[in-house]
């Protein structure tokens, strides 16, 4: 209740202010509106595409990692094949197993010299080889760059082993620590990636030894810290066991779960340190290492952020300059508006001379010529009026005269009405005085409406004449009239003619004496008039022609003859087509006539 009440008032101060205001309300609203909606789509668009090309890079860089690690695994795992399969190695496999069990072959006898040419030529042409080891079955092993640190059988180191259990499988070492072998270049464990095969005889398919590379960590190093994840995002690589093998120095990564990262590619957006970040993870292939990046979300959406705060400046911008510009354009309509109604005012005072000029032809400079136009147009009607007016007066003047003959008139019937009483003549003078009433009422000093008391009195009157004529076919009564309709203004003369259509077309026709009701009243806002009779009544097909020419006015082919038709069209044209005249008849019982006529009591 309360909320509609300030509702109504806002809006009824709406409607109060002026087109100026609306008009500039109304342009503010609209490209605030649009520079709104243009703003969101903008910013979403904008942070989807932001997140969608953040995506497509970090796929690119983990992309470009993988492919570049790969290449060196592939690379790794050929270097491999290629020296099993070298003859000279083989032999040394071959023969350093029927030996007699020499502990370091590698410094005393020509194996050494022709396998470790073959080992010379691989490590100077791929400088990320840190060293490669061979060792067979009888513990006898050779390098040019690792060592044995204790004499404890290498064969029964980890990696030996688990080479000689998986003898079809490349081995991949993150980080081989605790291993029994120093490397001549200083390289510690940490600082090198150890690819283990196993080798095997091609005749008995026997296990003849293994041979173990290590691949200097720095390859990998150098390969992830080629891409760039934004300020902060970083890409790192994990075993199969989840261990990191290699990571930018960055404290996030010892907080992701490992649980996070799934089999095979998927991304997903976890909290660390109260920081959102992507963590997108793929698998290498032929192994169980991943490549995982992590991207802080925080940076994508600082330029999100960055673009929201440019754009909000574009739009104050903007409405500045669009209510700048809605000033003027408003003031361009309004000034001319504001002139046009000044000039109206000016005429309203009487200063019919005055014109509005306008330098444009638009619909303002159009509204304008109409209203010289209409000014021009009422200076003649005034002129016109005037004229007419002052025809009016004289034809007074002349009326004025004319009431003489009425007088002349009623002061004629005076003396008879005198004459006959002075004779007794008692009818007579009934019939005189109803006459007379007739004449005063009828003429009513030309008015046009009456009470409806006098319109009683009238029919009143041309009834006592006609009973007077009809005096064995004819009685009447006249209902007692409401109090509050008795000064109600009514058209005259409209009951006149119903009771002389009853008594000449309804008691006239019909055998032996007949009777009128007059009633009269008030239906809601309506007065009603009845006059009843029981005379000879309307056949259906004459009652229902009757009420078509009642329905329509201007048709003069049924009004001929009918009084009742003039009346109707009388009502209608006065009061308008909900009033007028209703009629119901029974054939050889009588008729009704109701009249309806709006209450106007005065």
């Amino acid at each position: 209740m309360f909320a509609n009440i300030i509702r109504s008032k806002v809006l009824e101060q709406h409607r109060n202010r002026s087109i100026r205001f609306k008009l500039l309300i109304y342009f503010v609203i609209i490209i605030l509106l649009s520079t709104a909606t243009l703003s969101a789509v903008g910013t979403t668009v904008y942070k989807r595409s932001i997140v969608e090309s953040t995506n497509e890079h970090t796929i690119q860089m983990m992309g470009q990692v993988k492919k570049n690690i790969t290449q060196y695994f592939n690379q790794m795992e050929n270097i491999l094949a290629y020296v099993a399969n070298d003859d000279k190695i083989m032999s040394f496999f071959l023969e350093a197993s029927a030996s007699d069990g020499s502990t370091n072959v590698a410094n005393s006898n020509d194996l050494w010299e022709n396998a470790g040419k073959v080992i010379e030529m691989y490590e100077s042409i791929h400088p990320e080889i840190s060293g490669i080891l061979i060792v067979n079955k009888a513990d006898q092993y050779m390098s040019n760059k690792l060592d044995r640190t204790i004499r404890d059988p290498l064969t029964s180191e980890t990696w030996y082993r688990e080479a000689v259990s998986r003898p079809d499988e490349l081995l991949l070492i993150s980080k081989p620590i605790g291993r029994n072998i120093t490397s001549k270049d200083n390289y510690s464990a940490d600082q090198v990636l150890s690819f283990v095969k196993a080798i095997k005889s091609l005749d008995t398919n026997e296990v003849l030894g293994v041979i173990l590379l290590d691949m200097k960590l720095s390859v990998i190093q150098t390969a992830i810290e080629s891409v760039s994840l934004g300020k902060s995002g970083f890409v790192y690589i994990t075993d199969e066991q989840g261990g990191i093998v290699y990571s930018p120095v960055n404290l996030i990564v010892y907080r992701i779960n490992n649980e996070w990262l799934e089999s095979g590619y998927n991304s997903v957006v976890e909290k660390i340190n109260n920081r959102s970040f992507q963590i997108t993870q793929d698998q290498f292939e032929h192994t169980n290492w991943k490549i995982v990046s992590v991207f802080p979300l925080d940076e994508s959406r600082a330029f999100v952020i960055e673009w929201q705060l440019y754009t909000i400046l574009v739009v104050i911008l903007t409405i500045i300059l669009a209510v700048i510009v809605s000033w003027f354009f408003t003031n361009s309509i309004i000034n001319p508006v504001r002139k046009l109604r000044f000039i109206m005012q000016r005429v309203e005072e009487g200063e019919l001379h005055l014109r509005f000029k306008s330098g444009s032809n638009d619909e303002i400079g159009q509204l304008g010529d109409s209203f010289n136009k209409m000014v021009q147009e009422i200076e003649q009607l005034i002129q016109m009026v005037y004229s007419e007016q002052k025809e009016k007066r004289e034809a007074e003047l002349k009326v004025l005269q004319e009431q003489i003959k009425p007088h002349f008139l009623y002061n004629t019937l005076d003396t008879i009405q005198w004459m006959a009483q002075d004779r007794g003549a008692d009818d007579i003078v009934e019939i005189i005085n109803a006459l007379t009433n007739l004449f005063r009422i009828g003429l009513s000093r030309g008015n046009e409406t009456i009470y409806l008391e006098d319109e009683i009195k009238h029919v009143n009157s041309y009834l006592i004449i006609q009973m007077m004529r009809y005096e064995n076919k004819l009685s009447y009564e006249i209902m007692e009239v409401p109090e509050i309709v008795k000064y109600n203004q009514v058209l005259k003369l409209i009951l006149q003619p119903i009771v002389e259509n009853a008594i000449y077309h309804g008691i006239k026709m019909k055998k032996g004496k007949g009777h009128i009701r007059i009633e009269t009243k008030l239906n809601e806002n309506h007065t009603v008039l009845s006059v009843i009779d029981n005379g000879i009544g309307m056949k259906q097909e004459q009652l229902e022609l009757l009420r078509q020419g009642l329905n329509n006015i201007g048709n003069s082919e049924r009004h001929n003859g009918f009084g009742l038709f003039n009346v109707n069209e009388r009502i209608r044209l006065t009061y308008g087509v909900s009033y007028g005249i209703q009629i119901q008849s029974d054939y050889e019982k009588g008729t009704r006539v109701d009249v309806y006529l709006p209450f106007m009591n005065s």
